[in-house]
């Protein structure tokens, strides 16, 4: 379902999000040492985890068939989908286009932006955790006691008429509509792809 989907989506993102940091590091010190923006992100092809490997390999073979530094930057951007991944590719589409001997500075500033944005991202995802923990138990806890008291005869013969049935299902039917709530409350929101779109170009 949809659910599931949304789940898996979250999921590589943020496997991705706590990958850029280093991969940052590594385009900020080929830079440094003297590479353009090309080699540097070639230079990244043997250093990626292995399900983003295959757009930077075609970030490399793009370019051996004659596509332009831009686009097949635009493909990367393309082929990851990731928001992260907007950012900088973005931030190295600019330095190609203008030239930038302030690209390891930026790269530097997007650095630290990740690495806030990781700590506290999964800050609040340990407190959904205790959220839905907390949810789980506030919801059983009233079907615990039933259990408990349902081998006494009195209850028994209370929850078998039709007051009783019609209390324990509106219980029930409570009870989910609460769960639901709650983890909709403490879910996270997906983190969005700003740069998706391609940006307008000056005089176009």
């Amino acid at each position: 379902g949809r659910g599931l989907i949304h789940g898996r989506i979250d999921s590589r993102r943020r496997r991705l999000r706590q990958t850029w940091p280093g991969l940052i590091d590594h385009l900020r010190s080929a830079v440094r040492s003297g590479a353009g923006v090309s080699d540097a992100v070639v230079y990244l092809v043997d250093r990626v985890p292995e399900e983003m490997r295959p757009a930077f390999q075609h970030f490399h073979e793009a370019l051996d068939h004659g596509s332009s530094v831009d686009q097949a930057l635009r493909s990367v951007k393309a082929e990851l989908a990731d928001p992260v991944g907007d950012r900088v590719i973005e931030a190295l589409r600019l330095a190609h286009d203008v030239g930038g001997s302030d690209l390891p500075v930026v790269l530097d500033s997007l650095q630290h932006s990740v690495r806030a944005d990781i700590a506290v991202r999964e800050d609040a995802r340990a407190k959904q955790a205790w959220i839905r923990a907390a949810s789980r138990l506030g919801v059983a806890a009233p079907w615990l006691v039933l259990i408990v008291l349902s081998g006494r005869d009195e209850t028994v013969e209370a929850y078998s008429s039709a007051t009783g049935v019609g209390l324990v299902l509106t219980g029930a039917l409570v009870s989910t509509l609460a769960f639901r709530a709650m983890a909709t409350l403490g879910s996270l929101p997906s983190q969005r792809r700003w740069f998706a779109a391609e940006p307008a170009r000056v005089g176009s």
